[in-house]
C-alpha cells in the first residue's frame, strides 16, 4: 500500500496539436504524484489503491481536477480525464467546479466492464445536460470497447495509436470509417501517443484534426507548485458524505 499521506499533488499539461499547422489547439490535464524526496508516483497506481475506497477517491479526484483547472492556461481548451466512479459521490460539487472553467472538456474512458460503460453513459448525459464538452478517450486501446451510445453523443473522439499499429484491413477500415463518422457529425478527431514523425504524417493521411504524444515532449507544461495530498482530507470527505 502506497502511504497517500507523503504525496504530494501536482500537474503536467501536455499539448494537443493541429496535425498540420503544429500550432496548439489545447491542453490534457494529468496527475502527478511525488514523495517528500522528490521521487514520482505513477499515477495508476495511485488511483488503483483508491478503487478500493470510492468516497476517499472522490475527495482526492476532486482536489485534483481543482487544481488542474486552477493551474490552466485560459488560453487554451482544457481537457481533463474524469472517473466515472468517482463523480458518483460528489457529482453536484465537482459539476459546479466543471462549470467554473470555460472551453473544457470532459474524458470518459469506457472499458470492458459493463458496469463502468453503464456508469459512463450516466456521467455523459448528464455533463452534456449541462452544455460541457466531453470526449471518448482511448478508442482502440487494448483494454476499451466501443459504444454507439457514447460514439453519438460525445464531441471528440481521441484514438489509441495502439490500434493504427494493426495491420489487418478490416481494422483498418473501421478507422477510416470512425474518423469519417466524426467529420461528417462535427467531431474533432485525436490521435494519441505520437511519437514519430512517421506516426505524426500517418495522422495527417487519415486527416485526424489533432495529434498528442511524446513527440511534442519538449512543450509539456508541470505546474511549478504542487499541493499535499491530504491535509486536509478529513474535512473534505466529511463534506462530502454529509
Amino acid at each position: 500500500m502506497i502511504p497517500l499521506d507523503r504525496l504530494y499533488l501536482s500537474a503536467e499539461y501536455q499539448p494537443l496539436i493541429d496535425s498540420n499547422s503544429l500550432n496548439i489547439f489545447g491542453y490534457e490535464a494529468l496527475s502527478r504524484f511525488n514523495d517528500d524526496h522528490g521521487n514520482s508516483t505513477p499515477p495508476n497506481i495511485v488511483f488503483e489503491q483508491l478503487h478500493r475506497e470510492e468516497q476517499l477517491l472522490s475527495v482526492i479526484e476532486y482536489k485534483a481536477k481543482a487544481f488542474q483547472i486552477r493551474h490552466s492556461n485560459l488560453a487554451h481548451p482544457l481537457f481533463i480525464n474524469l472517473d466515472p466512479h468517482a463523480a458518483e459521490h460528489n457529482f453536484d460539487k465537482l459539476l459546479l467546479l466543471l462549470t467554473s472553467r470555460e472551453e473544457i472538456t470532459v474524458e470518459l474512458i469506457e472499458n470492458t466492464c459493463i458496469n463502468d460503460a453503464r456508469l459512463s453513459s450516466k456521467l455523459l448525459s448528464q455533463l452534456k445536460a449541462k452544455q460541457i464538452k466531453v470526449a471518448l478517450d482511448d478508442i482502440g486501446a487494448p483494454h476499451s470497447m466501443i459504444s454507439l451510445d457514447l460514439l453519438s453523443q460525445v464531441n471528440t473522439l481521441k484514438f489509441d495509436i495502439d490500434w493504427f499499429n494493426k495491420t489487418s484491413q478490416d481494422e483498418l477500415n473501421l478507422i477510416k470509417a470512425l474518423i469519417q463518422f466524426a467529420k461528417n457529425s462535427n467531431k474533432l478527431t485525436v490521435l494519441e501517443g505520437i511519437e514519430t514523425e512517421e506516426q505524426l504524417e500517418l495522422a495527417r493521411r487519415l486527416q485526424i484534426d489533432l495529434v498528442q504524444g511524446f513527440l511534442f515532449k519538449d512543450q509539456f507544461v508541470k505546474t511549478p507548485t504542487s499541493v499535499k495530498l491530504i491535509p486536509q482530507l478529513s474535512a473534505e470527505k466529511e463534506e462530502i458524505e454529509g
